[in-house]
């Protein structure tokens, strides 16, 4: 498994105070409210102080929502670059947009192609290949 750290590579680590409840990161959370969760933890009165600081640094707006889609793929991205996830929230949120323009897309597309539209079969698929003439490289890639 992955080592998930904090956005500046630290580890996360309760007895640091800088974990992230992933609901907190797909719900969205404010800044309060990651102060209340430091306070009601076991952490020592001078260990809570330094983490609300860090905290401050860190999310000076809180936490946005970012959604459960947003959240998969950061981390799917994220195991790309090796056994360590820096987990930046906005980085996070970056793939919320991601997403959300992704389904844009997808909405026009099935938009477009009307309410009676099918997919092929497998089937049909294989026979409509075999029927087309070569592709170039580049028109494989789009499709």
């Amino acid at each position: 498994h992955a080592m998930v750290r904090d956005a500046q590579g630290r580890k996360m680590s309760k007895s640091l105070g800088n974990v992230i409840d992933p609901m907190d990161m797909m719900r969205g959370i404010s800044l309060d409210a990651l102060h209340a969760q430091l306070r009601a933890g076991n952490l020592p009165p001078a260990e809570v102080e330094r983490a609300i600081k860090g905290q401050q640094l860190d999310y000076p707006n809180g936490i946005p929502e970012c959604g459960a889609d947003a959240l998969r793929l950061g981390l799917c991205a994220y195991m790309s670059q090796g056994r360590s996830i820096n987990l930046d929230v906005n980085r996070v949120s970056s793939y919320r947009n991601f997403c959300n323009k992704l389904w844009n897309v997808v909405r026009f597309a099935l938009r477009q192609l009307g309410g009676d539209f099918a997919p092929l079969s497998a089937a049909a698929a294989a026979a409509a290949a075999r029927d087309t003439p070569a592709l170039h490289t580049l028109e494989r890639w789009m499709l």
